[in-house]
């Protein structure tokens, strides 16, 4: 998988956003992979990583929901 290539070859962050933050990168990353022009313009790989960025911010939307779901 393409994050797996990443391991060796960036640094990592860490960043401390609101949940209000999150969903709005999860919209930002879900409307570029819309309006990404494709390859050779953009490399394939930069697709694949939108896809994976997409799909981990929507992991932690969907923890949030759970875990402040009211449960009655």
């Amino acid at each position: 998988m393409y994050d797996e290539e990443l391991n060796d070859d960036f640094e990592y962050y860490n960043v401390t956003v609101s949940i209000h933050d999150v969903n709005l990168l999860h919209h930002c990353i879900t409307k570029r992979i819309e309006q990404w022009e494709g390859s050779p313009s953009r490399p394939a790989e930069e697709q694949e990583h939108l896809w994976y960025l997409r799909d981990s911010f929507y992991r932690i939307v969907l923890e949030h929901k759970f875990k402040y779901m009211d449960i009655d």
